[in-house]
């Protein structure tokens, strides 16, 4: 009987050794693509409840010096120690973005902090978003509807797509290595690949006013164990802005599978100047509704 146990002790030791060994690069990038092109065809039919609840500072910058081709040479920089918050509920979908392929956030909104919105609050833009097959500024930035209303700080959108980044075609613009076997806030495990943007137009684009910013973006893409969905990603960007300042986003993506195919499940997108916040914005999406999928 004991010979039993330990005969069974030993294959179930050598299953979880088994289990644990990690993929190679290429099967994790195979699942990555095989996940993105079935999401290029269920996002146009995703709808959903979006919740943003936002704190916030504007900060006071003051230029004091500028370079022969007006680019900030000194400045100070201002903070107040007080956050604003806000919430807004929206109906949620993803739209086809035209000549730029891929899609984009499209939202109506319900309710500005718990109020229904005036007429002209509809009269809004992203201040970011996630280029595909980028098309010329102005275009994209038609495409981009409304989130920065007046009372809200940097709103950033259009990361629920980040995952069409990530298609076969092209992750060869992109840089990956494995990062190892790491735990979710759930507390199931994940096999983790890192990547950074290194070819092609620069993936991220940020308007502020007349002005678009390119940003190259890097971060983790986290695959589940059991079936290596990916169910994580994460973006970061930085900027020198000044001298002393610079300027990071970071945006971390959870997806979930609904019956309509792989779906944003939240969204978290924070800005810092240096290492202060300057805006936390944290999208939570419930409700799915679209064509179900077979089992």
């Amino acid at each position: 009987m004991r010979i039993v146990r330990c005969f069974a002790a030993g294959i179930a030791a050598a299953v979880t050794l088994l289990a644990q060994q990690p993929p190679e690069a290429q099967e994790l990038l195979g699942a990555l693509a095989r996940t993105a092109e079935l999401f290029s065809h269920t996002a146009p039919e995703l709808g959903a409840r979006e919740v943003l609840s936002q704190r916030a500072r504007h900060g006071d910058m003051k230029v004091l010096r500028r370079g022969r081709h007006n680019e900030l040479k000194k400045i100070t920089f201002s903070l107040p120690d007080q956050f604003t918050t806000h919430e807004i509920v929206s109906d949620y979908r993803l739209g086809p973005a035209g000549p730029a392929g891929g899609f984009h956030e499209i939202r109506t909104i319900l309710t500005i902090d718990h109020a229904s919105p005036a007429a002209s609050s509809a009269e809004v833009r992203h201040a970011m978003t996630l280029g595909l097959n980028d098309p010329d500024d102005s275009t994209k930035k038609e495409l981009l509807e409304s989130l920065e209303l007046e009372r809200l700080q940097g709103a950033a959108a259009d990361f629920g797509p980040i995952l069409l980044l990530f298609t076969a075609a092209r992750q060869h613009g992109s840089r990956f290595t494995t990062a190892g076997r790491h735990a979710l806030p759930s507390g199931a495990a994940a096999w983790v690949l890192n990547y950074r943007q290194t070819g092609g137009n620069a993936a991220m684009t940020e308007f502020r006013s007349n002005a678009a910013v390119k940003h190259v973006p890097e971060g983790q893409i986290w695959f589940r164990e059991e079936d290596l969905l990916p169910i994580r990603i994460t973006l970061n960007a930085d900027e020198l802005v000044a001298p002393k300042y610079s300027l990071r986003n970071e945006a971390e993506v959870d997806y979930q599978p609904t019956r309509h195919g792989l779906a944003p499940r939240a969204v978290t997108h924070r800005q810092y100047v240096n290492e202060d916040l300057l805006v936390e914005n944290r999208f939570t999406y419930s409700d799915y509704r679209g064509v179900e999928m077979a089992p």
